[in-house]
């Protein structure tokens, strides 16, 4: 009975402590246990145990294992879960270290870009860094700076962006180098002629002689460029002769070294079209940014109807031999940024189409006819004729005036041959020719100095003395050198040439056609002066590619040195004549630029 008894005071073991888990004890060891720990919480407990199925797990008082379990369930979940964290946070470190980690180290990539270019490449450049291995540094090239940034060795671009692939192989060529393509197009810009009362266009050769037509150089810019090649385009087209062709471009030329302004860029173009009737040769994209930021804008953009001529945007490849390679990948890498959905956004947002003309900008000019040549070498010799006809002269002319030139030379003196000479040349300088004068006999300037500075290099119709202008002052000065009283002394042709080369090329203009015009009736006379050898030698290691500066040679009278001369010429590429009048020495002028376009046609 007593047995009977104590089992219905018994605790119930769901709430008792580890040490009671396991095999059911003596009753007498659990009574006393009972009897010090009363609880009045018990009894439901115990009620709810009671009302569990009888199972030999609640017989040994394991019914609290059911609590335990839940706990193990909600542990396990928490494992899976982190689990799930550990293998993303993974996921995502193996997916930097393939984009990023894995660089052995930031590569500085140095790219030259088209001015117009600038800002969208900036902002792609800037994400293909984030990107990539390489940091892109974008700074503006203008197309006259290029041939200099490319001779520069390992301080060179590793790209370019050009404005064209006509240009790119126009610089690569000069600079003699391979045109290395990272990618052929990037992005594309229809070129048209933009103004407020632009007439009805049929061909580019009716746009080149347009009256007071504004175009970028030909020679540094591909929207220059277009007029010619449209019109060669025709040419291939035969609806017209070389010939016409050959007028078209002279027409051009000339109208342009008369109007051509000194800060001549696309921005001051496009004001001037926006202010006067002046038209002028630009691009879709060049118009768009224009019109975008000068409300009420009154200018129109149309294109000839045969066609017109599309700007491409080459990325080139111009690193130094040793970084070559690295180069190609970062182009790769950048060439890949353009093309996705945020770079070809950039460029469209700053008024490019894609390559081929696609996806025309809202404001253009919409869908266009892009003119294609049969021959690419063709452009190459019309822009050699260009570089004749449109170039405009930077010449530093250098006069002899030695005592021989007080000699008779059919009834005058060989002095007042060359100054009547020197007006009718003057006479064919355009405008914005560059002019500079020297005088030279033997220690005209000092001692050991053969020549002195009558007039520095300027334009000729910039500001003179007197309020005339720089072309009245060498007339001025040239009459006073070659007076009877400032003539004597002997010859010092050679240490002159050689001095009047490097004042050229270290003041070099490369919007210009820089040359030396050396003008004597003599042969060198001077006993301490270089040889003949050495300042060919000279002449050969001072040419610089990216700077080229050609001298030409007039021997006035039969006793001059034509041999010398003429070797002097060659070796910078000039030429060389002999004249006995006045009359011979304007017609070396006009004969001069003839022979030369003639020779740049072939």
């Amino acid at each position: 009975m007593g047995r009977h008894s104590s089992g219905g005071d018994r605790p119930d073991n769901g709430s008792g402590s580890a040490e009671d888990r396991g095999p059911a004890r003596p009753k007498a060891a659990a009574a006393p246990k009972a009897a010090a720990a009363p609880k009045t919480a018990a009894a439901p407990k115990t009620a709810a145990a009671s009302a569990r199925p009888n199972t030999g797990a609640d017989d040994f008082g394991f019914e609290h294992r059911k609590v335990r379990t839940g706990r193990r369930i909600s542990w396990g979940w928490l494992v899976a879960a982190l689990v799930v964290v550990a293998a993303l946070v993974t996921g995502f470190i193996l997916w930097r270290a393939s984009t990023s980690s894995d660089c052995d180290g930031r590569t500085k990539v140095a790219v030259a870009s088209d001015t117009a270019m600038t800002g969208a490449l900036r902002d792609i450049a800037k994400q293909a860094s984030e990107d990539s291995c390489y940091d892109y540094d974008v700074q503006t090239a203008a197309g006259a700076e290029v041939p200099g940034l490319l001779t520069q060795g390992d301080q060179a671009p590793d790209l370019w962006l050009a404005d064209s692939q006509v240009q790119a192989r126009r610089v690569t060529t000069q600079v003699r180098r391979d045109l290395d393509l990272v990618s052929p197009s990037t992005a594309s810009s229809p070129t048209v002629v933009a103004g407020q009362d632009v007439p009805e266009l049929k061909t580019w050769v009716e746009v080149m002689k347009l009256p007071d037509l504004r175009t970028g150089s030909p020679v540094d810019t591909s929207t220059g460029d277009a007029p010619i090649i449209g019109a060669l385009a025709e040419v291939d087209a035969g609806t017209l002769t070389q010939q016409e062709l050959t007028g078209a471009m002279t027409t051009m030329a000339v109208q342009q070294n008369n109007a051509r302004l000194a800060n001549d860029n696309e921005g001051t173009r496009l004001n001037l079209a926006n202010t006067s009737p002046v038209p002028v040769v630009t691009t879709e994209q060049q118009f768009l940014l224009f019109t975008r930021t000068h409300p009420g804008s009154k200018l129109k953009a149309v294109t000839p109807t045969d066609g017109t001529v599309l700007l491409d945007y080459p990325l080139v490849n111009t690193a130094s031999t040793a970084r070559k390679e690295q180069a190609a990948m970062a182009g790769k890498a950048l060439v890949d940024a353009i093309g996705s959905d945020a770079g070809r956004a950039a460029l469209s947002n700053a008024g490019y189409r894609q390559p081929k003309a696609e996806s025309p900008p809202e404001g253009g000019i919409g869908e266009v006819k892009v003119l294609e040549l049969k021959d690419p070498n063709a452009v190459d010799r019309a822009l050699r004729q260009w570089q004749v006809l449109g170039v405009p002269i930077r010449t530093l002319v250098v006069e002899d005036t030695s005592g021989s030139m007080e000699a008779s030379e059919g009834g005058t003196t060989r002095a007042e041959l060359l100054y009547q000479a020197s007006l009718a040349g003057l006479k064919l300088f355009p405008n914005n020719a560059q002019i500079g004068g020297w005088a030279f006999s033997i220690d005209k300037g000092g001692d050991g100095q053969d020549w002195s500075e009558m007039v520095p290099i300027r334009r000729l119709d910039a500001p003179g003395s007197s309020g005339e202008t720089h072309r009245d002052d060498i007339i001025k000065v040239l009459r006073s050198e070659l007076s009877p009283g400032n003539l004597g002394g002997g010859t010092g042709l050679y240490d002159t040439t050689l001095a009047a080369f490097k004042r050229v090329q270290d003041t070099y203009d490369p919007n210009y056609s820089n040359s030396v015009i050396i003008m004597t009736d003599g042969r060198n006379e001077d006993p301490g002066s270089i040889s003949l050898q050495e300042l060919l030698s000279q002449l050969k290691e001072l040419e610089d590619p990216a700077r080229p500066v050609l001298v030409l040679t007039i021997g006035i009278s039969k006793d001059a040195d034509s041999e010398s001369l003429a070797a002097i010429a060659d070796a910078t590429g000039g030429t060389t004549y002999v004249a006995r009048t006045a009359a011979d020495i304007r017609s070396v002028f006009v004969n001069a630029i003839a022979a030369r376009v003639e020779a740049a046609g072939r």
